[in-house]
């Protein structure tokens, strides 16, 4: 189950769209990271299959830990009080733009 977020600094404009914190999927387990490299807000691969850390999958074990946007390894959990990345003002939720969740199974 999971949920992703429009999230928008008030002091500067920037918006991410993530999902706020750890979210595990159905075969992705991510969380959302500072990028030093890149200077903004992601959500990076952490694991897969509802653990944390490396599994079969090679392709994706290449990308764990890695900005999906400009693969940099500079990122670091986003910090709880919810910074900027670019200046450093704390973002708040704007509007929910995707929920998934699990489909119960059929009887």
């Amino acid at each position: 189950m999971g949920a992703k977020y429009q999230l928008k600094c008030g002091s500067c404009g920037y918006r991410a769209e993530v999902c706020g914190g750890k979210d595990i999927g159905m075969t992705a387990v991510v969380e959302t990271m500072t990028c030093h490299d890149c200077k903004d807000l992601v959500d990076v691969l952490i694991g897969q299959y509802g653990e944390e850390g490396g599994a079969e999958n090679p392709e994706l074990n290449a990308r764990l830990g890695a900005c999906p946007q400009c693969e940099g390894t500079k990122v670091v959990p986003w910090d709880g009080a919810r910074p900027c990345p670019h200046c450093g003002a704390e973002m708040s939720p704007d509007e929910t733009t995707i929920t998934m969740r699990e489909e119960p199974d059929d009887p």
